[in-house]
Order: C-alpha cells, then structure tokens, then sequence
C-alpha cells in the first residue's frame, strides 16, 4: 500500500475525512460481519493467530476532587490497559471501531453499527447530522487493502477534536509503547489538524507511516496491533512524556505559581459565553489572564498552563491543557445547563486537580450562553483562598523545621 498516495486522495471538509470515490453509502463487497467476540473469547478461539503482548492492573486516581468516585460513558469497555496482536486482522471505518478478524467483531471497540439511530440525534431525520451519516455510512464492507507488517490502530470516535485526541487518542499510543511495539510500520490515525501533526511529530510518529481512515477504507494487515481504550494512567503518562519532549518540566521540582487563566471562547463558532466581556471583567478583578488558546500553538499551550494555579472556562476542549501541566491546578467549569458530559470532573479527577462547577444557561435554543457572576465570584474566591494556602503550606513546613 502505497500511503502517500492513499492519503492524497482524501477529502477535509471541516472534521469530516472522505474519498470521494467512496463516498456513497453502497458497496460491491460482502456485508459486515454480525459475530461479535470479546477479548477473551477472541484469545480462546484463535489461540495461533491472537496474541496478548502486554496488560496492565488499572491504577489508582490521585483523587483530589469533590466526587471521589467519577464515572465516564465508556465505563466498563475495559477495566485494564492492554494491547494484542492480531495475525491478518482487519479494521474499517474512520472511528476504527470496526476491528476483527475473519467474520467476527472485537465487541469491546465496536460502537457503530450502521446509520445513526433517529433518537440518538436530536430531531431525528430533520437534524443534517442524521442525514449526512446515513448517507456516507456503507452497509457493506468495501474491498480490503492489504497492508504489510505492524499496523497500530490508534482513532477513535472524535479524534477530530483537541480534547478526544489528547485524552482518548494519543494515550493509546502509550499502552503500545509500553508493550515495546512502537516502532510498527504504520499507524491507523488521523493526521490533518495541526495540533495532529505537532503532537505526532513530538511522540516520534512520522507521518509518511501514518494512514487517515475513512468509511471507505478497509485494512487489512499481516499484523494488527491493537491497543483498549485509553486509561488513566495512560494519559499521565502522555501528559508526562508531552511535557518532557516540550522542555516545560526539569529534574527539581517547580516552585508553587499564582498564575490564574480565564480560557475565553470569544472567538468560537458555537457555545460562547453572551457575557463574555463582563466575565472577563469580574476574573480581571482577581487577577485574570484572559486567553483565546486559538491562536496558540500547542507547545505555548503548554508553556501558559505550566505556571498556571486556578483556570476558569466555559465547557471546551481548551480546559484539556490541564492534563499537560506538571502542577496541580484548580479547575472552574463553566458548564452548559443542558451538558451532562462530566468529561473535564473526570479528568480533573484523575490528574489531582480541584474540581468546581458553575452552571450556564440560555433564552434561546442554539443562543449563546449566560453565566451568572455572583456563583462564579464565589467559586473563584474559594479556589484562589485554596490554592494561597497551598502556596504558604511549604513555607510554614520549612519554618517549623527551623524551629
């Protein structure tokens, strides 16, 4: 397989990855397989061709959050980090949630069986979105393209996304790293945003072994090397590693900041703060840095949330570069009333960070967003009175020793 020319062929059009000749939903090859195997049930029926070469005991959170016990959608899928191999296994789809061998499914990674269903999208057949999968989503496999060697699959759902991409995406490039198959000869991943391509190119990805994957595009390798989904200690370790290849950490330890970030989405498309400038105005007051992380690159990032102590924001995948600072940091989360997504809690909760929320609300569907002061001004009074506390603690050690 030819991957340059693979990757050529394919269509951007905003997260939406295509290849036009493949475009229509209809398909000459066979249909997709419905035998579904888990893990072990993959190991017990092809012992010769499925390999276990590396597992990890989930590990224990640093809790420091409120909720000492926080639960994501994707609970359950697989309690411990692994990765297998898998001799002449396939993957397909743009999600790789299509991964098997022979005719049977990896259950543990499949997510999509076809089109969207009508409830799973607000407004049914009315909503774009329902339409535009039904339309490129094929109902039957397409012809397979035989890939040579270690293939690693790394995409999942929303790895358009800066958020799913650091903290579902590249921390299953740590799991293969740790079962010491990282330099494979090619990767299963997207490769077009530029934070993408920066993030690769940090972790030693080149991009002429990277293959974009689509709904008409299906893998088949010599050998398929596939990691579970991320875990926590997966995305330390990502954390760690991205901090390190920036230069943003060294061997002694980094004196306590006061530095405070009020992540702005003034200039986003969608889910905006309406009272933007007043919110801004109220942070400045407490001694707010007031930034846009769009027009930032990801190693400045990095570099801004490293001295960072309290970060305010609205809901967004900004909040994310809490994962990338080597301190903890106190989390404010301005959140949607209508968002039951407690992605930035759980993260919170697995890096150490404190925890609040500060709920936002709306007149209007689809209108921007209004968050009242008076919540925010408290929350923000009680992290900036934590995070001094903390400040003084080593002091007050240091002077008790002197004594």
């Amino acid at each position: 397989m030819d991957i340059a020319q693979q990757n050529r062929k394919l269509v951007h059009y905003g997260k939406y990855v295509f290849a036009l000749s493949t475009l229509l939903p209809f398909r000459r090859g066979k249909k997709k397989p419905t035998g579904r195997l888990s893990t072990a049930e993959l190991l017990d029926c092809y012992p010769q061709r499925v390999k276990m070469l590396w597992r990890e005991e989930a590990g224990s959170l640093p809790t420091k959050s409120p909720h000492d016990a926080v639960e994501s959608d994707r609970t359950g899928d697989f309690d411990d980090g692994l990765v297998m191999e898998i001799e002449g296994g396939w993957c397909h789809g743009r999600q790789c949630d299509w991964i098997g061998i022979d005719n049977v499914v990896l259950s543990e990674l499949h997510r999509c069986d076809g089109p969207l269903a009508p409830k799973a999208v607000p407004g049914g057949w009315l909503n774009p979105r329902r339409i535009r999968r039904a339309v490129t989503t094929p109902r039957r496999l397409p012809q397979p393209v035989h890939v040579a060697g270690d293939v690693v699959v790394l995409n999942t759902s929303g790895s358009h996304n800066y958020f799913h991409w650091l903290c579902e995406v590249l921390p299953r490039l740590e799991l293969v790293r740790e079962a010491g198959v990282l330099q494979a000869d090619a990767y299963v991943v997207d490769n077009y945003k530029p934070f993408h391509r920066q993030t690769l190119e940090l972790l030693g990805i080149p991009a002429a072994k990277v293959i974009e994957p689509h709904e008409g595009l299906l893998i088949q390798a010599d050998r398929l090397i596939v990691p579970s989904l991320a875990t926590a200690v997966s995305r330390r370790r990502l954390g760690a590693r991205l901090q390190s290849r920036l230069g943003t950490t060294t061997g002694a330890p980094q004196p306590p900041s006061q530095r405070r970030l009020y992540v702005s989405r003034r200039l986003a498309r969608n889910r905006s703060l309406g009272n933007d400038a007043e919110v801004a105005a109220l942070l400045a007051s407490h001694g707010f840095e007031s930034h846009c992380l769009e027009q930032y690159t990801l190693a400045e990032q990095v570099r801004l949330f490293r001295d960072a102590a309290v970060v305010v924001g609205l809901h967004g995948a900004g909040l994310t570069n809490i994962l990338l600072s080597p301190n903890p940091i106190d989390l404010i989360e301005i959140r949607p009333s209508n968002c039951d997504r407690d992605y930035f809690e759980l993260l919170a909760n697995e890096v150490g960070a404190s925890y609040q929320q500060v709920s936002a609300s709306r007149n209007r569907w689809r209108g921007p967003w209004h968050c009242p002061l008076e919540p925010l001004d408290n929350a923000v009074r009680d992290a900036i009175a934590a995070s001094e506390s903390e400040l003084q603690a080593p002091h007050t050690a240091r002077e008790s020793c002197n004594t």
